[in-house]
């Protein structure tokens, strides 16, 4: 029997030629893959560098922000407020704990005549952690004032004056610069004058006028004094005094601090430690970093200044709204600078104020050689080097992004 006839099947010509479509549509297939990827990675590669680079630029506009803060919050009248107009002072650099630095100048701008008022331009420059990653720089403008409250005389009371024993005098309203280390270099600035010893109001009664001196009368009768007012200064009073304060001590109404003088301290970079409540100035040693240190110091209390320290500065006894804080001297204490005090100021030992006083009540020097000296150089210090002059901001356009 014989085999079958096999009879090829018909396929169409456009399936059967099929040779390498596969293979370039697998080929096409592999190149637009890579090509998303590589776009991925590209973008998210922008994305990365963007952020970093924001990341970086952020670290740095806050570092050069800290640092026109720091100077500003940190602000040294003694080497700031002196330059002359056009002149520059230098900063930094400083590096932040996590990384993060900046540096920076002042500069004074405006013209010498202007000495109620002064203008700085501060810049900054910040740098964020690690090397070439950019930096960014800012300034800004702050005024410094200088407000002057201090003085028409040695002392200025409402209370009554007791000067015992009153053979020499005990409070001297003609002008004396401090001893020792006061320096005419340290005084030179400013120019001498004299006050009567003691101004006063119609209630007061002065036991020992003879103990009092000063120029051109050794006491002026001043009716207008009052308990109320006697700490009114034109555009500044006690309680604006007391949110300038340095330092704070607040041991309640009735209570007694005392203190045995300034321990003068300094930074890890030897700079004055102003954070330090002991911290009262170096007033007897001119080359100490903190010489020029003139803390505005508020006690809420009674303030007991005892044995043979010093301290300077302007010292504020009492509350804004307490009656009942004193200042007593008890032995060789000697201070530089102003006292305002709600009450009493009593010097039972032989130390010495240098500057002048404000008292609401009464005064009493008594026993071994208490004195109240005027010194204009005292007090002009502790005004001109104190946180009164410290810079604020301008209240509009104070501050410039620069680049």
């Amino acid at each position: 029997m014989g085999s079958p006839n096999r009879v090829a099947a018909w396929v169409p010509a456009r399936l059967r030629d099929t040779g390498g479509f596969a293979l370039a549509m697998a080929v096409f297939a592999l190149v637009l893959l890579a090509a998303v990827v590589a776009g991925g990675y590209f973008s998210a590669s922008q994305e990365y560098q963007i952020g970093r680079s924001m990341k970086s630029l952020t670290a740095s506009f806050y570092a050069g922000e800290a640092g026109i803060f720091d100077v500003l919050d940190g602000w040294d009248p003694a080497v700031y407020n002196w330059i002359a107009p056009a002149e520059t002072v230098t900063f930094g650099p400083v590096t932040f704990e996590g990384g993060g630095s900046y540096i920076g100048k002042v500069v004074r701008v405006g013209s010498a005549a202007d000495s109620a008022k002064r203008y700085f331009y501060i810049e900054a420059v910040g740098r964020p952690p690690g090397p070439n990653l950019g930096e960014r720089r800012q300034a800004a403008v702050a005024r410094a004032r200088f407000p002057t409250f201090c003085c028409d005389a040695a002392v200025k009371v409402h209370g009554d004056v007791t000067l015992l024993p009153a053979n020499d005098p005990k409070v001297i309203g003609s002008n004396d610069d401090p001893p020792g280390a006061w320096s005419s270099a340290a005084c030179a600035l400013y120019p001498e004058d004299s006050l009567p010893g003691v101004r006063y109001g119609s209630s007061t009664d002065i036991d020992e006028v003879d103990g009092i001196a000063g120029w051109p009368s050794a006491v002026v009768l001043d009716p207008s004094i009052t308990r109320q007012n006697i700490f009114n200064f034109g555009e500044l009073n006690y309680d604006s005094l007391i949110a300038y304060a340095d330092l704070t001590f607040d041991v309640g109404v009735g209570n007694t601090m005392s203190f045995s003088g300034s321990r003068p301290s300094v930074t890890a970079d030897g700079k004055c430690n102003r954070d330090d409540p002991d911290n009262w100035g170096a007033p007897e040693n001119p080359s100490h970093p903190c010489f020029n240190y003139f803390p505005i110091i508020h006690v809420t209390g009674n303030l007991r200044l005892v044995g043979a320290g010093s301290a300077q500065g302007i010292l504020l006894v009492g509350g804004s709204v307490d009656n009942d804080s004193d200042a007593r001297f008890s032995g060789p204490f000697d201070f530089y600078g102003i006292i305002l005090t709600k009450d009493d100021l009593e010097m039972d030992g032989p130390g010495n104020l240098y500057g002048a006083a404000f008292v609401a009540e009464d005064v009493e020097l008594s026993n071994v050689k208490p004195r109240i000296q005027y010194s204009r150089c005292a007090v002009m210090r502790a005004q001109r080097l104190s946180s009164l002059t410290r810079p604020r901001l301008l209240s509009q356009r104070a501050w410039v992004g620069l680049f």
